[in-house]
This record gives C-alpha cells, sequence and structure tokens, in this order.
C-alpha cells in the first residue's frame, strides 16, 4: 500500500511540475520507442568554416571522421551519397554536457545546392537547431569575433503556461556555415532545454526545428513511427526579424514533439499559417545545410514495423561503424517533408 501511496504521489507530482513548466514530461521514458535527438547532420561546403563556427565559437570538441574503404562505400550507399568521392569531416560534440546531441558535419560534393537558400523559412524541411546558453552576451560575442553573425542580437520571446500567464525566454539567432540556423536559448529560472557545461556555460545539441506544408501529416509521421508525443501546440506572429524571410505580423503554428519522458532532444515543428510557402528545394541529403536527424532505439525490427505499417515501404538494415555510434544497425527512412532520418540500434 505505501508503494502504491509514492507510486500516486510521484506521478501527481510529475503532472503539477508539467502543468507549471510545459516543457516537462508528465510520461515516462519507458514509453519511449525512440530515443531523444542524438545527432544532426549538415552537409558543408566549408569544413573548415563549420570548424571555425562549432569548435571555435561554440566552444565544441572536434573529432575528425575516420573510416576505411570498404566503410565509406557503405554509409555512402546507405546515406544515398552517391556523388560524394569520399566521407569526410568532423563529429562536433561538447562532452561537459552529457546526453546532448552531436553535430556531424560532412563535406557536400562540389556544386551541390543550398537546402535553405538565404536562410529562408519559407522552404519545407529543417530549419536549424538549438543549444541552451546561460551566457549569451559572451557567446554572442565570441561568435562575432569569428567572424559570424546573429540574425538581430538577443531577443526575448514570451511563451504561455498551461494557467495561461506566460513566461520569458531569451534567444540569439546564429547564421551558421552552409544555411543553417544556430539558436542559443536561455529559459532563465524554468529547467533549461538541455545539459550544459559548467565552465563554458553553453550545452551541445538539444533540439531542431524545421518547417512543415501539412502539421497534420507530418505530426502523424513523428506520432506513429517514432512513437513521439505533442507537449506544446501555439502560435505567434513573427517580428520579422528572427526567423529569416516572414513577414511582420505572420502567423506561425509551433509544435514541440518529445520522445516520452526526456527534456531534452526534441523537434520543433511550425508552419506558415498566411500561404505564401515556397517550392521545394533539394531535400536530404541531395542537399547543403542540415540535413538528417539521427535517432536511436532498443529495437529496430519495431521501428520498421511502424514504418511499414505507415508507409507501406520496407527499410533496409545496414551493419557497419557509423560515427560516432560504433558498429551498429541501423535503418533510413524519411520524414513527409522529405527529411533523411536515420535510425540506429543501440548495443544492449
Amino acid at each position: 500500500m505505501r508503494s502504491l501511496i509514492v507510486t500516486v504521489a510521484l506521478i501527481a507530482s510529475a503532472s503539477v511540475r508539467a502543468s507549471i513548466d510545459p516543457m516537462l514530461p508528465a510520461s515516462s521514458s519507458a514509453d519511449a520507442v525512440t530515443s531523444p535527438l542524438a545527432a544532426v547532420t549538415v552537409m558543408s561546403h566549408d569544413l573548415e568554416a563549420s570548424r571555425v563556427f562549432y569548435e571555435g565559437a561554440l566552444s565544441m570538441t572536434a573529432e575528425p571522421i575516420s573510416l576505411t574503404v570498404d566503410e565509406a562505400q557503405l554509409l555512402k550507399q546507405h546515406w544515398a551519397l552517391n556523388e560524394v568521392d569520399a566521407i569526410e569531416g568532423f563529429i562536433f560534440s561538447n562532452p561537459g554536457a552529457q546526453g546532448s546531441a552531436v553535430v556531424r558535419v560532412l563535406r557536400a560534393p562540389e556544386g551541390m545546392s543550398s537546402g535553405r537558400p538565404n536562410l529562408s523559412s519559407r522552404y519545407s524541411g529543417p530549419l536549424g537547431f538549438g543549444l541552451p546558453d546561460t551566457d549569451m552576451p559572451r557567446r554572442l560575442v565570441e561568435v562575432q569575433a569569428r567572424g559570424f553573425k546573429s540574425t538581430a542580437g538577443i531577443k526575448r520571446m514570451a511563451f504561455p503556461r498551461a494557467d495561461g500567464s506566460e513566461y520569458t525566454v531569451s534567444e540569439v539567432h546564429y547564421v551558421a556555415p552552409d544555411d543553417v540556423l544556430v539558436l542559443g536559448v536561455d529559459r532563465g529560472e524554468y529547467t533549461q532545454i538541455g545539459p550544459i557545461d559548467d565552465f563554458t556555460r553553453i550545452g551541445g545539441v538539444a533540439y531542431s526545428s524545421f518547417m512543415v506544408d501539412s502539421i497534420e501529416d507530418s505530426s502523424h509521421f513523428f506520432r506513429e513511427v517514432l512513437g513521439y508525443e505533442l507537449r506544446r501546440k501555439m502560435s505567434f506572429r513573427s517580428s520579422g526579424q528572427g526567423m529569416p524571410d516572414t513577414r511582420s505580423g505572420e502567423a506561425i503554428a509551433f509544435l514541440q514533439w518529445f520522445a516520452p519522458g526526456a527534456t531534452t532532444g526534441y523537434l520543433v515543428m511550425m508552419e506558415l499559417l498566411d500561404g505564401d510557402k515556397k517550392p521545394y528545394e533539394p531535400m536530404g541529403m541531395a542537399s547543403t545545410g542540415l540535413s538528417m536527424w539521427t535517432f536511436t532505439t532498443d529495437s529496430l525490427s519495431s521501428i520498421i514495423s511502424r514504418w511499414q505499417d505507415y508507409s507501406g515501404e520496407s527499410a533496409a538494415v545496414l551493419e557497419t561503424r557509423v560515427p560516432p555510434f560504433g558498429r551498429v544497425r541501423s535503418i533510413m527512412i524519411a520524414s513527409p517533408t522529405g527529411i533523411s532520418i536515420e535510425i540506429i540500434e543501440r548495443s544492449n
């Protein structure tokens, strides 16, 4: 009886905390079928500029990607990198912020076009990713000192609580190489969006954002295939500054999707509600910029089954070494907006 009372109390406590801070879960990680976001992959025309930005400006650790000829050939086929001569690049991580996703940057073939020309928010597909940052003014100086810029400096945004009141979040939008938008986020008194290095006061990748043509279609995919849960749905009006190529006052839908029980590694889905969306650019690994997301799972067969139920298609399993995850089994699938998604089976 006592254990039952304790369990009920813990569930009630989680629900209360979640109602105060909408980022906190009322669910359990035991219900998750895939992990929080584990990696974002960027196709880049300039590996050195990427290293200056991620390692220099964002204080990440850079590890060169090293593969055998056979491993590289297998991954080229698996990732649909048919135009790439060799797989080369870096893994950028923040060892002081364990539990954060990593940035995998790969050299793009010459002539590959951008998946988000001029960073325009009017195209469907991946937009960028965000990191927790509790010393934003210092970080902005570090970024600018290395020749990079922000879209509008440090801004404060209001978000609603469940009771209708609002709290404020500080954000800065950095323009990273290859038309990628990288955000620093400080939630102040609330739980930060991800683990933070105590020394640098910045974390690794905590979420990724993307634009969609249809909230309904994309929501169905993330719920039915990845098992993600919708934790917040709202809309806001653009200031015309932070999100490139949006008009002041334009309505934008904003949804946050999490793995059950998770507080980080989430996805921000957005849709332009006033129309004027632009036609697709080359998507996935066929374009430069943010090109792929990686998630992990305990059961690849379960994800394959969910994917087949959703799409009617099969998914080929590859077993090889995949930086930085080691030798693993994995599949490649795609979201309704054409985002390449890598699912890796965790070793038991």
